[in-house]
């Protein structure tokens, strides 16, 4: 057997063995009935109404952001429900921000808990953040009108009012952290953005906060309860691209996230808008505009009813599936490819650059070993540098040259998004500079006494070095890989000189073809920030919401690829 015929076979074994190893998703037995339903799109109408009119101006730290929350206490404990506040304190924009969380409970009969949480805060840009979120706060109250109304539940339904969404989903973050258990929650909802009269359908938020991916059980049982019981709107479930997509950069702007996170089965629910209104829609978001005017008692009745139908559909169950790990559903099948095969995939891909490490550098352990050192220096010279840049970023926060925040960079059409602080910008880039050209003297000086690596030495070790950081994020988030896939063009390269060397700096470009089509889709399509999306991203790496681990090795991989074109330096 021939080994183009071997590997062939090999393929077709791997193929079979995937396609054969997706198995159904985990059925739901759908209890719920028309005649359950007492949700009132009127009344949902009526409480938004009088919440935010009452309430404007109630972004986080704000004197009407505490007073929002008395009145929701208030109007709990009218329902008998048990409440409490939940204070704490932040640091945002590099001063303290005082925060309150409400939490009220609907005692069931069993100590398991199902989960509903809405954001009383909004977007320091809006006025009475009606939609966002005053639309979910009027829903979420009114469930619990008709809950209390009621038998005594199976469950405990936990109604959370949370503060600092518009900040990071901080209010869930800080109830899930506090919580003594969370493993006694079975289900999480999350409910924002649900009555503007242009509303036709419901989406399906699952991703995780960081980590995570909420379990497609949950998501089908939104689906069916919502049609068994009259919804006129569809409820969409993500495609297969779009769930591979949410996995591979699971940044969430929902509630929800936060509760995946932390391993409770949970969904976001957010009302979809129909293309026509997709303008309009970006204009209202976090703006001014956003007020009662486009708010509507049929869409907030669609929202409530799909919400309530899925808590008395988890209500209604007895055993809960356990899903865990990456995942793709396939909705036409009703297949799933996850477990073992979706695992060897990845693992497969990750071997590629260790089996390109291994060929590239000839000879036995030892001599590989030998031609790793030789090249290692000059990778140093290139990731130091970047290590020590992101080392000033942090620096630049502790001395106010850059701003602090808890978790997340400001909120999106914020001013200090739009305006990027220039002196900060000029240290950044100065620092840098000067790091890259100490490390490089250095690399040179050290060529006195050390022989200069040959090309395939350094691309052993870039590919090296690109393996050992897919593993780290294979082991902390799988579907990450996906900014892998173009670095196999890395592969291509091969010293070129001359006009070659083009090619090779355009096949190094091509190597971050994921990274640039997500910050086009972020920063020109969804946000609107342009290039000032860049200063947004410095500011993701200088509080460290991308970790400093998690920065390194991303710093390791881009100078793995920069030693591939840049020549390692010459002997003095």
């Amino acid at each position: 057997m021939t080994k183009r015929t071997c590997l062939t076979f090999i393929a077709f074994l791997f193929i079979s063995f995937a396609s054969a190893a997706c198995s159904p998703a985990d059925a739901v037995d759908i209890q719920v009935s028309p005649k359950e339903i007492g949700f009132s799109g009127e009344r949902a109408y009526a409480i938004e109404e009088d919440f935010v009119s009452l309430f404007p101006n109630r972004d986080s730290g704000q004197p009407n952001n505490r007073l929002a929350v008395e009145w929701l206490k208030e109007n709990y404990e009218s329902l008998e429900l048990s409440c409490s506040i939940d204070e704490w304190e932040i640091v945002n924009y590099s001063r303290p921000v005082a925060l309150n969380n409400l939490v009220c409970r609907l005692e069931g009969k069993d100590a398991q808990e199902i989960l509903i949480v809405s954001h009383h805060d909004q977007a320091p840009d809006t006025i009475e953040g009606a939609d966002n979120d005053g639309s979910g706060v009027a829903i979420m109250l009114h469930l619990a009108e008709v809950f209390s109304a009621g038998s005594q539940p199976k469950y405990t339904l936990t109604f959370v009012s949370t503060d600092a969404e518009e900040y990071g989903m901080i209010g869930t973050g800080r109830y899930v952290q506090t919580h003594p258990d969370v493993s006694r929650i079975v289900a999480g909802i999350s409910l924002d953005n649900l009555g503007r009269d242009y509303y036709n359908s419901m989406n399906m938020e699952l991703i995780g906060q960081f980590r995570g991916y909420g379990p497609i059980w949950l998501a089908l049982a939104t689906r069916a309860a919502a049609e068994v019981s009259g919804a006129e709107w569809e409820v969409n479930l993500r495609a297969p691209l779009d769930q591979i997509l949410d996995q591979a950069g699971p940044i969430s702007f929902m509630d929800q996230g936060p509760m995946v996170a932390a391993g409770i089965p949970a969904i976001g629910l957010a009302a979809g808008v129909p293309p026509e209104f997709q303008e309009l829609h970006y204009q209202l978001w976090h703006d001014p505009g956003d007020t009662m005017q486009y708010q509507s008692p049929e869409s907030l009745g669609q929202s409530g009813l799909i919400a309530e139908a899925l808590v008395r559909q988890v209500l209604s169950m007895h055993e809960f599936p356990q899903q865990s790990g990456p995942y793709i559903y396939f909705d036409g099948s009703g297949q799933m490819l996850r477990g073992a095969p979706l695992w060897l995939l990845f693992v497969a891909f990750v071997s590629i650059f260790f089996i390109a490490a291994a060929r590239l550098q000839p000879g036995s352990i030892a001599e590989k070993w030998q031609g790793f050192r030789s090249a290692l220096p000059h990778f140093l010279s290139l990731w130091l540098p970047m290590v020590a840049s992101l080392l000033l970023l942090y620096l630049m926060v502790a001395v106010g040259i850059m701003d602090e925040y808890h978790l997340y960079p400001a909120t999106s059409k914020d001013a200090a998004v739009y305006n990027p602080r220039w002196t900060a910008i000029f240290i950044y880039v100065l620092g840098s500079g000067v790091f890259f050209y100490l490390a490089r003297w250095l690399h040179k000086k050290r060529l006195a006494f050390a022989r200069r690596p040959d090309h395939t030495s350094v691309k052993g070790l870039a590919m090296l070095i690109v393996g050992l950081s897919g593993i780290y994020v294979l082991v902390k988030n799988p579907f990450s890989l996906l900014f892998f896939v173009p670095l196999l063009f890395w592969l291509l390269i091969r010293g070129r000189s001359g006009w070659g060397r083009i090619l090779e700096v355009v096949l190094y470009f091509m190597g971050g073809l994921v990274f640039y089509g997500l910050f086009f889709f972020f920063g020109f399509v969804i946000f609107d920030y342009q290039f000032a999306f860049g200063w947004f991203l410095l500011m993701m790496f200088s509080i460290q919401m991308i970790g400093f681990v998690t920065a390194s090795l991303l710093a390791a991989v881009i100078a793995a690829g920069l030693s591939l074109v840049v020549p390692p330096a010459e002997h003095p």
